[in-house]
């Protein structure tokens, strides 16, 4: 097994905007297929980036040239969800992927990878004509209207949480528009996928196609999919897809599927040595960097790498700069794209008023190198290093002839590099941070909240439907509640032998705020209601002080969870951080949400 060279970024010119690609493997003419990743919609596709991430480039190093991509009005391609014709762009997409796979590597086959939505995509675009050889089909479907209805179902369940929470109703969203963990589908684009059935798509003719279908943790694979598979001659095999439910996690929870990883490759190499038609795929314009339109002006972007760091930058194209840099950091083990794609958007509509705004990963997340394992311990988000990295972004930029005033934003732990970055360096004026898990780290503190919550769920009813329907084994659930206890025995253990400094964490708060106030740098915090610090915040009696810090502004969303998924959480958190960067212009900025705001 060889080393393959880093991933390379190269944007796909496609009719809908440009398309962010990661090219794995050697650009020689290689003797192997290609292998190309088709992702799959929403929550799905950020809880399983790092892996396929690893997969392409384990395959990459087997000889196997791999190529990812975001598709159109997701991750970091051009456009919205409400964009029309979004069924058509992401075809298109996959089209351009596959040729730009094989015109780049020579590879003599192409592969399609594909993962729920990214695999009926696939079987379209091969339909269509598209360089598509053989076939990688992880829990997909025959029809669109099954992955529909299962966005459907998982966004019902969320509407329980909500209403568990006590929050007040949400507004409701549009007529016909799918909402689902904080990603939507418009009325026109949901149709279209309830419209899609693989089985009325034919493959171009061709003889020597193969496909290996991969159920989901025993679920079997799509019996009518299989069928008209084998029905337009293919070579078709079934294996078992164990570790789906481990890789689609939440992002600092999710593990690769090691064994799935191995079955793929040994499949690959039966793999004949050319393609099954002549297939000459258009060659598609790809560039490192390249523009768009956001509103009524246009913006630049470019990926920048550096060690164990990877961002994108985003730059007004026209007219003049602002005097700030935006940083916007990890929302915990999310990639640089935010939550709920939220970094994207900011960071455009920014760069359009005239602020340059880096995305960024930090080690072992998303795009950059580092052991993403390592991740998966809590204290590994809250060591001195990940804020250490954080302000070489800021020596960066400013090497770069970018704006020497900084905000830095982020939330969870990037909330928690914002804030120290703002203590640390000068040149950051302002922090945003939207539900910070804490200020200043505490292991006894994290143990008594992990206890509480477990225990506390016990008594939910949520939690008994879970054990009555199967979904959690008694056993789970006594080992649950044991490490629980054992938790929050460790918690008071340690508040009992260390007194003295669970009063001074409180006394650091305060010390902290009345810094940022002294040094003028302004602070905006929000928090959905319920979270643990807000909670804290309020025991320890800083709220009932906040005029003490009159830089600090403090908001409560009711409702929402972590990462804000509902859409109209999204669109507030957009407007307080608008605010927050008309403060730090020092006078009103023209948003495209708000009109004129400060």
């Amino acid at each position: 097994m060889t080393v393959p060279p880093p991933p390379r970024p190269l944007y796909l010119d496609v009719q809908a905007g440009p398309v962010l690609a990661f090219l794995h493997g050697t650009t020689a003419t290689p003797a192997l297929a290609g292998v190309l990743f088709c992702p799959p919609f929403g929550w799905d596709d950020i809880c399983s980036y790092r892996s396929r991430r690893e997969w392409a480039t384990q395959l990459a190093a087997k000889g196997h040239p791999a190529l990812r991509f975001d598709l159109p009005g997701a991750g970091d391609s051009a456009g919205t969800p409400c964009d029309a014709d979004l069924l058509g762009a992401w075809t298109n997409a996959v089209a351009a992927a596959a040729s730009t796979l094989r015109s780049e590597t020579g590879c003599p086959r192409v592969v399609a990878v594909g993962i729920g939505l990214g695999g009926l995509l696939a079987w379209r675009a091969a339909a269509a004509g598209a360089a598509v050889d053989d076939f990688v089909l992880w829990a997909v479907p025959a029809r669109g209207r099954t992955l529909v209805r299962e966005l459907r179902a998982f966004s019902l369940l969320e509407e329980v949480g909500i209403a568990t929470a006590e929050a007040p109703d949400p507004p409701p969203l549009p007529e016909g528009w799918v909402e689902a963990a904080g990603f939507v589908l418009t009325a026109e684009t949901r149709k279209d996928l309830e419209a899609l059935d693989v089985t009325t798509l034919e493959l171009p003719p061709g003889d020597g196609r193969r496909a290996l279908l991969l159920d989901r943790d025993g679920v079997g694979v799509d019996e009518r999919l299989q069928a008209h598979l084998e029905g337009s001659g293919i070579e078709v095999a079934a294996a078992e897809g164990r570790g789906y439910g481990e890789m689609m996690a939440k992002p600092q929870e999710a593990l690769p599927p090691m064994g799935v990883f191995g079955e793929v490759a040994q499949w690959l190499e039966g793999a004949p040595s050319s393609s099954p038609s002549p297939v000459s795929p258009e060659p598609v314009d790809h560039t490192k960097v390249t523009e768009m339109r956001v509103g009524e002006g246009r913006v630049r972007e470019r990926p920048l790498m550096g060690e164990r760091l990877f961002g994108i930058l985003t730059e007004p194209a026209e007219g003049p700069t602002a005097g700030v840099c935006a940083v916007l950091l990890n929302a915990g083990a999310i990639r640089h794209i935010g939550p709920n794609r939220m970094w994207v958007e900011a960071a455009r509509r920014w760069a359009s008023l005239g602020v340059p705004t880096l995305r960024v990963d930090i080690e072992g997340i998303g795009d950059a190198d580092g052991d993403a394992a390592r991740m998966r311990e809590d204290v590994a988000f809250y060591i001195p290093r990940r804020t250490e990295q954080a302000l070489s972004l800021v020596d960066e930029l400013t090497g770069e002839g970018m704006p020497d005033r900084f905000i830095l934003g982020g939330l969870c732990s990037g909330a928690y590099w914002a804030f120290h970055g703002a203590l640390r360096d000068s040149r950051v004026t302002g922090a945003l941070m939207l539900n910070p898990r804490v200020l200043f780290w505490n292991p006894s503190l994290i143990h008594e909240r992990d206890a509480r919550k477990v225990l506390g769920g016990v008594g939910n009813t949520i939690a008994w439907r879970r054990l009555f329907s199967g979904e959690i084994t008694p056993r789970r659930l006594l080992e649950l509640i044991g490490n629980a206890l054992r938790s929050l025995a460790r918690g008071m253990v340690d508040r009992i032998a260390r007194p003295r400094k669970r009063r001074s964490a409180a006394e650091d708060v305060v010390r902290a705020l009345d810094r940022l106030r002294e040094n003028g740098k302004a602070a905006t915090i929000v928090f959905s209601a319920g979270e643990p610090l807000l909670q804290e915040l309020e025991r320890d009696g800083h709220l009932s002080e906040l005029a003490r810090w009159p830089n600090v502004r403090l908001d409560v969303l009711s409702g929402p969870a972590h990462t804000f998924p509902p859409l109209w959480a999204q669109r507030r958190v957009h407007e307080l951080m608008d605010e927050a960067l008309a403060t730090q212009l020092g006078g009103e900025v023209d948003s495209p949400l708000m009109g004129r705001t400060r």
